[in-house]
């Protein structure tokens, strides 16, 4: 008797079960995710018409189009998580595909931290997953037997998955150095095409929202190397790299992961191998859980080859009692709030956690639709962060407010400046050069700002009253303070 048949299981009632359980969770909690809302919510109510604001994003703006139908449908985001959930459930079953329906695969599967963390969450890395995964199947078909077919499919899949998340660009270029070094020079050009017919749909999108085809993907680039210039290596990116973050990440990675690496077994599949290492430093750099999804699938698809029973049992086992663990702040946010949204912030506050019955949003909520009909039909300064205005845009529901306006574009209006970041790069030749070159780069305020801020009346802050020179306390909710100018 293999391996295989000594796991007594029925597939078809643990998928069921395991699904069934999930949808309950993602219907039941409040939790929808805890990083770049913003350019995810927002993006998707703006293309939904009824965003109070200008938006403003730091990633694909494509994720959002695609699910502002389900905004205008549901303005709780509740669609967007269920449909969020249903590409998890193709990842997932697209693995077990792959793996030609392997018992093991099902477990690992299953039983996986990663899948059960990411099931609440409204976050392009699901569906990105599901095509990087295709894309990567397609890619080792391509490096065994050299045929372009098999390479054009890896290269569209990579690029539908570009199309979503911009992370991607990262992993394309270890993916295109690690699989392509002994590959001839044509089919990497090839491949760059291919990926780039993939990455059509968010082409096409930039083209038509900026005029530059380009837009999104050179600003997220180079939005990313100058934050990361700008905070240093110990501090880049959106998330400290302290103990708890990376500790919270390196726990979603299988236990017996290891075994990949062991001179038995790495050379059985040695550029996949290489590459979830490489690619594993990549997220270290900046360590948050949800990134760990885009490679545990190989690791299961590699891992499920060379487990044992007894390894297997002990993957489980360990599997479960972290899932467990990881649902548990999503549990407690079923009917109550909490200052341990996920697993990070659940290690983080495991000594000192709160628990209310009504949220900082919910608050947010009732005291916009008391403001609508105190100060119908006004314009508002929010802040006194730079980004408020876009909370309140996100969590408005209503028609009788015009629009929120960000506290630091009404500076910069009044201070008569347009400039909110400026960088040169202006080397200086060491020798007697006629020439010398210079790259200036920024971010500035838009050329075409068509809100007359001279109508602006009335000013909301958050928590706290508006800090403009001319405005005083006109009227205070249980959270929003109204500000009036003089």
């Amino acid at each position: 008797m293999t391996e295989n048949n000594k796991l007594k299981i029925n597939p078809k009632y643990l998928i069921i079960l395991v699904i069934a359980f999930m949808i309950l969770l993602v219907i039941s909690t409040k939790f929808i995710g805890n990083a770049d809302m913003g350019d995810y919510l927002d993006i998707a109510k703006f293309f939904a018409g009824n965003y109070k604001a200008d938006i403003r994003s730091s990633h694909s703006y494509f994720y959002g189009f695609i699910f502002s139908p389900f905004v205008k449908l549901d303005n709780s985001f509740l669609l967007m998580k269920l449909a969020n959930l249903v590409w998890l459930f193709l990842l997932m079953l697209s693995i077990y595909s792959i793996s030609k329906k392997n018992k093991k695969t099902l477990w690992l599967i299953l039983t996986s931290p990663i899948f059960w963390y990411m099931a609440p969450f409204i976050n392009p890395i699901q569906i990105a997953s599901l095509f990087f995964l295709w894309g990567f199947y397609f890619l080792n078909k391509y490096d065994k037997k050299d045929k372009i077919k098999d390479l054009f499919f890896a290269g569209i899949f990579f690029g539908l998955a570009w199309v979503f998340w911009d992370t991607i660009l990262h992993l394309g270029i270890i993916l295109t150095l690690v699989y392509f070094y002994n590959k001839k020079l044509s089919h990497t050009i090839y491949f760059i095409l291919f990926v780039t017919i993939g990455l059509i749909p968010r082409l096409i999108l930039d083209q038509l929202l900026f005029n530059f085809p380009f837009f999104t993907i050179l600003k997220s680039f180079f939005g990313g190397v100058t934050n990361s210039l700008w905070s240093g290596v110990l501090g880049s990116g959106h998330t400290p790299k302290n103990f708890v973050n990376i500790f919270s990440t390196i726990i979603f990675i299988p236990l017996f992961s290891y075994l990949l690496y062991t001179p038995k077994y790495f050379k059985l599949n040695k550029k996949s191998n290489i590459f979830i290492l490489l690619a594993f430093l990549l997220i270290l750099t900046n360590p948050q859980p949800r990134y760990t999804l885009i490679i545990i699938p190989l690791i299961i698809l590699n891992l499920s080859t060379i487990l044992n029973e007894k390894q297997l049992k002990k993957q489980i086992i360990v599997s479960t009692i972290i899932t467990l663990l990881i649902i548990t702040p999503y549990i407690i946010q079923i009917n109550y709030n909490s200052n341990v949204e996920d697993l990070t912030s659940f290690i983080a506050n495991i000594n000192h956690i709160q628990l209310s019955k009504s949220s900082t949003n919910s608050i947010i909520k009732n005291d916009l639709k008391k403001i609508e009909n105190d100060y119908e039909n006004k314009l508002f300064i929010v802040g006194n962060l730079p980004d408020d205005y876009a909370i309140l845009a996100r969590y408005y529901k209503g028609n009788k407010i015009q629009k929120f306006v960000s506290i630091q574009d009404y500076n910069l209006v009044m201070n008569n400046q347009t400039i909110l970041f400026e960088k040169e790069l202006h080397p200086i030749p060491n020798i007697n050069e006629r020439r010398e070159i210079f790259i200036i780069g920024g971010l500035s305020k838009k050329t075409n700002d068509k809100t007359n801020y001279n109508d602006l009346n009335y000013a909301i802050g958050l928590g706290e009253e508006v800090q403009i020179e001319g405005f005083v306390l006109d009227k205070k909710y249980d959270y929003l303070y109204v500000s009036k100018k003089q």
